[in-house]
């Protein structure tokens, strides 16, 4: 009756060849215009180039394959596609295109996490959980391979990573019992029909979308389907290894807003999930609870959460100050502004006020310190601004300003190190402002 599986969109299958050769083409149309108008030529260089023989025509203008391919970049990690906003490729995405290395990829699928907010269906929102880790740790509990029967009864209906030690109690159970037992098993699972959904029973819904979700684990390179199709564990070293030590110790499921900012994590390679980056993630946004939560999770004592709430609190009344009265906070630091958006949804993360100088017509990046250290809080601010110019600012100069409760010297260090100009603010409760 649970429709949640382990769903994953269907497109473009995830081969390392296939999608670079429609990326290094999408690379031409990025920042060149709405992507609704940038349909039907891109499929013509896709069929110049001998990469498809796809139509470009359909019903809303358009092509079929260029609205498949969105699901495909987006759940890799390589590029932002949507139909109403410009072509951008991420970091991640320019990497695998400057390397060519597959292991890019492989990297890719090894951090990818369900659910996230590419998959629009809500039924699938219970599962929480990377899963090729997940598939890693499952498979070395169960003798290094699982069959396509137990992946479908068992293996994709996990919900958490706290439900491998169950899922491989139900395969060793799975396997003490006849073939005719485990045939009956299985029959029985196919024919509980579910109203209202056509294909019938889950079970045959998992076996139709498997072949999407099978590409994506084999793309790590630390899964492969065996002669018998079964799953099989390869060897784990290198990078994977560390890299699985790593999530094994400090691993954690990222609850994500919205599509950007679940690309601008996935499309930054070096980003891992862990308590660090959720908590980072996070206080970016203003989610108070689930940052204090991550906070105790670190080991943060109740004193230190309370203390950690509070400083959140006063930075969002700040904030919440600051667009209340953001003309006056303008005069204040010098520049006539005028607000654009509050926490401005982006591919490198929410910017936490974005504005424009009325008179120069410059953009203008405002960031709050939120208990950041000096490093982290310039080097966000230094994505944004950079995100900024790049693709509002048509590559003119954006000013950069950082409020906190106190500037410290690392901070003024590192804005005087750089030639961008980052004005540096400090507050009181009472919104006194100082530029400092």
């Amino acid at each position: 009756m649970n429709l949640a599986y382990w769903y994953q969109p269907k497109g473009l299958a995830v081969a390392a060849e296939s999608v670079e050769a429609r990326l290094k083409i999408l690379k031409e149309f990025e920042h060149k215009g709405a992507w609704r108008d940038l349909q039907s030529a891109f499929v013509t260089r896709l069929n110049e180039d001998g990469v498809s023989k796809a139509s470009d025509d359909w019903d809303d203008g358009g092509a079929p394959l260029a609205r498949m391919l969105k699901q495909v970049m987006a759940v890799l990690g390589l590029a932002w596609v949507d139909p109403d906003d410009q072509v951008e490729i991420t970091e991640a995405g320019n990497r695998f295109l400057n390397s060519g290395d597959r292991a890019v990829l492989s990297r890719q699928a090894l951090r990818y996490q369900f659910w996230n907010p590419v998959i629009t269906s809500g039924d699938h929102g219970a599962v929480r959980l990377h899963p090729v880790p997940f598939l890693i740790r499952l498979l070395q509990a169960v003798g290094g391979h699982v069959t396509r029967t137990e992946y479908r009864l068992f293996v994709s209906k996990a919900r958490t990573v706290t439900d491998v030690d169950k899922v491989a109690e139900y395969i060793d159970a799975f396997r003490e019992l006849g073939p005719e037992e485990q045939r009956e098993l299985t029959r029985l699972c196919d024919a509980y029909k579910i109203a209202g959904v056509r294909r019938g029973s889950i079970l045959n819904t998992i076996k139709l979308n498997e072949a999407y979700a099978l590409k994506m684990w084999t793309l790590s390179d630390l899964i492969e389907v065996g002669q018998d199709h079964s799953l099989k564990l390869k060897s784990i070293r290198g990078h994977a290894r560390s890299y699985l030590d790593h999530y094994a110790a400090h691993g954690a499921y990222i609850v994500f807003a919205d599509e950007k900012e679940f690309l601008a994590w996935m499309g930054d390679p070096d980003a891992v999930p862990d308590q660090e980056t959720a908590l980072d993630v996070y206080v970016s946004r203003n989610d108070i609870e689930a940052a204090a939560a991550t906070a105790k999770n670190l080991g943060a004592t109740a004193k230190e959460v309370r203390k950690f709430k509070r400083m959140l609190i006063d930075e969002k009344t700040l904030e919440d100050n600051i667009e209340k009265n953001f003309d006056d906070f303008g005069k204040r630091i010098g520049i006539n502004l005028e607000l654009i958006g509050r926490q401005y949804a982006t591919t490198v993360g929410p910017i936490d006020l974005l504005a424009r100088d009325k008179k120069s017509r410059q953009y203008v990046v405002i960031e709050l310190k939120k208990g950041r250290s000096a490093d982290k809080v310039y080097g966000q601010l230094s994505r944004y601004m950079g995100w900024v110019k790049t693709n509002l600012a048509s590559g003119s100069d954006v000013i950069g300003v950082i409020v906190g409760s106190k500037i410290d010297d690392k901070l003024r260090s590192a804005v005087t190190a750089h030639s961008t100009r980052v004005l540096l603010v400090e507050y009181e409760s009472k919104m006194s402002v100082n530029v400092v």
